[in-house]
């Protein structure tokens, strides 16, 4: 089992208060990783992400470009006037990470759509970033897919305001900083 912690003062200009205290901990098992983000010691939603989806690399894209494609007779008619239209069948697949996770509410408000996006991004640094640059130090505890997060839900309230992307980078940016 791998433990870590960090804690960090979050500033007053995110307009929550001078004294507010950020306690991220993380302690990873053999099945899970878990996640506890305290604001001000209050943890009150629990949020479960599981690694889910196509992997990125199992898509050829050659077969979705319009060369591959077999147009019908009538489409290429369409584009018989005078003008070229190869724009029109060139379909490309678009990377969606965040369709990579099967994301559930276990404890909270399952209505606050920030929540599941914030753990989600937390499950992509995780991939992307700190397990990578771990591997030896977890290299007792094997890269999982599934995450439990507890956090406070009052860092990303139900208003949408310019500030949480700015919590959202300082969270990232602790935890990060929590394995180096």
């Amino acid at each position: 089992m791998f433990e870590g912690n960090v804690t960090t003062t979050i500033p007053f200009d995110f307009e929550t208060g001078a004294t507010c205290l950020l306690e991220i901990e993380t302690a990873h098992f053999n099945n899970k990783v878990l996640v506890q983000i305290r604001f001000n010691g209050e943890l009150d939603t629990c949020i479960e992400v599981k690694s889910r989806g196509l992997p990125n690399r199992s898509f050829d894209t050659a077969r979705f470009n319009g060369n591959g494609m077999n147009h019908s007779a009538q489409q290429q008619e369409e584009n018989n006037d005078g003008e070229s239209d190869e724009d029109e069948f060139d379909y490309t697949l678009a990377e969606d990470s965040l369709s990579n996770y099967h994301i559930s509410t276990r404890l909270g408000d399952s209505n606050n759509m920030k929540l599941p996006i914030v753990c989600s991004q937390i499950a992509e640094l995780y991939y992307k970033a700190i397990f990578p640059s771990c591997a030896n130090d977890l290299e007792e505890v094997s890269p999982v897919g599934d995450f439990v997060i507890s956090l406070s839900s009052k860092l990303f309230g139900s208003n949408s305001t310019y500030d949480d992307f700015e919590m959202l980078l300082m969270l990232l940016r602790n935890i990060r900083e929590m394995y180096t």
